[in-house]
């Protein structure tokens, strides 16, 4: 079939789900580029402050990551990824309210609550929409479809900028609510997620997760991943134009490369990598993250006429990685965990990316000050520890985990060894 030659998973009933995470995904990178703008230009606030409300209603949200997963092995997926929908598009809405530092937190504090809880909630849903040995397939194909969203939400933004001028910030927060609202309604009326099996498991509750150090070591490995990821948001822009002096204009270029790179090849990437194991495919995903960051360190020595050309092809390496990286560690952590228990587990999951949000800017910008190579160094070495993290783990991850098709017997007699 076309869907299997194309790296894609059976579709049939789910159009409504793809639609929800289009949707969301256009809302979202509609309002991006003016997140900031919108409270220091309309609503008078300094940037210190916007940033200090902002990062107080992300550290907030902590535990709302473990009563998610609570709430998701309870009452489901799906219902919690509503819930987290309507929570945003309530906190977006009542950001055309905000007069101070106050309400700010206070509305923020829904947003990033919500957000919290629709990540923590999404990866499971996923999970139960795509049948077993198509995760991989599902988990990429929502990574594409997403980024493809956010990528027409920006182009989108900039025309509404030039036709609405100073109207256009809250034309974008009164659609990324709707958008969020409308995704929501997708769901309720348009999905239906598997059913869940009854189990003795979720009485250990998280105590479960805290006695299984491979799946501890796996959330671990992946904080190193996710600052590889988060690095091309936090380290281009500033790279490229205050250490390489390359013209702003380019950053845009390059990002809206690698969105298209993404948007179009990630299904082809996850069909060529399913005669091999998950864990192999993050090391390599890992491998080329190293590349990547190193040749961008040695971009100081590319003569100036080359330097645009290598930057945006050594781009392509940070790409693969990510088309690696985003189905294969999703998977193999939904099937690394019991399924009475996933909710919790894949909600533990998301602390990695909280830890990388976390840490990524301070890092990034402590060592950017001492020398501007220094934080792509410090990248490449965290990629090369989590892959050895992966390395490690791999014979003791559950074999279902490893392989997106039948395991096979030599593989099998291979971890035995």
């Amino acid at each position: 079939m076309l869907s299997t030659k194309l790296g894609l998973p059976q579709m049939k009933g789910t159009i409504c789900f793809m639609l929800a995470a289009f949707i969301d995904a256009l809302g979202s990178g509609i309002f991006s580029p003016f997140s900031l703008l919108y409270f220091k230009v309309v609503v008078g606030l300094p940037l210190p402050s916007i940033g200090l409300a902002l990062s107080i209603a992300m550290m907030a949200t902590l535990i709302v990551i473990p009563i998610t997963g609570i709430l998701v092995d309870h009452i489901g997926a799906k219902r919690v990824v509503m819930i987290a929908q309507i929570l945003q598009g309530l906190g977006f809405l009542g950001y055309l309210i905000v007069t101070n530092f106050a309400t700010l937190i206070g509305f923020a504090l829904l947003v990033t609550s919500g957000q919290s809880m629709f990540w923590s909630a999404y990866f499971t849903l996923v999970a139960e929409v795509g049948k077993p040995e198509e995760r991989d397939r599902w988990y990429g194909l929502v990574s594409a479809v997403r980024i493809s969203g956010v990528g027409l939400g920006g182009l989108f933004a900039g025309f509404v900028a030039a036709l609405l001028a100073n109207n256009v910030y809250r034309f974008v927060i009164i659609f990324n609510a709707l958008s969020f609202f409308l995704a929501a309604g997708l769901v309720l009326f348009g999905v239906s997620a598997s059913p869940r099996r009854s189990s003795s498991e979720p009485t250990q509750g998280y105590q479960a997760i805290l006695r299984d150090r491979p799946f501890l070591l796996l959330i671990a490995a992946n904080a190193c991943f996710a600052l590889c990821s988060n690095f091309i948001y936090l380290a281009v822009p500033v790279y490229f134009t205050v250490a390489l002096k390359i013209p702003i204009w380019f950053i845009g270029v390059a990002l809206a490369f690698n969105t298209v790179l993404i948007a179009t090849m990630q299904t082809f990437v996850v069909r060529w990598l399913e005669p091999f194991r998950r864990t192999r495919s993050l090391i390599a995903a890992a491998g080329f993250w190293c590349t990547w960051c190193l040749a961008s360190a040695l971009a100081f020595f590319i003569p100036r006429f080359l330097l645009i050309p290598y930057l945006l092809l050594i781009v392509c390496l940070y790409g693969l990685a990510q088309m690696i990286h985003t189905p294969a560690s999703n998977a193999l952590s939904a099937l690394s965990s019991p399924e009475a228990l996933r909710g919790r587990y894949l909600a533990a999951f998301q602390y990695s990316f909280f830890i990388a949000n976390i840490i990524g800017p301070s890092m990034f910008t402590s060592l950017f000050t001492i020398h501007p190579d220094l934080p792509w160094l410090a990248m490449a070495c965290i990629a090369v520890a989590g892959g050895l993290v992966i390395y490690w783990i791999e014979p003791r991850l559950p074999r279902r985990a490893l392989w997106v098709r039948e395991e096979p017997a030599e593989a099998t007699a291979q971890l035995r060894r």
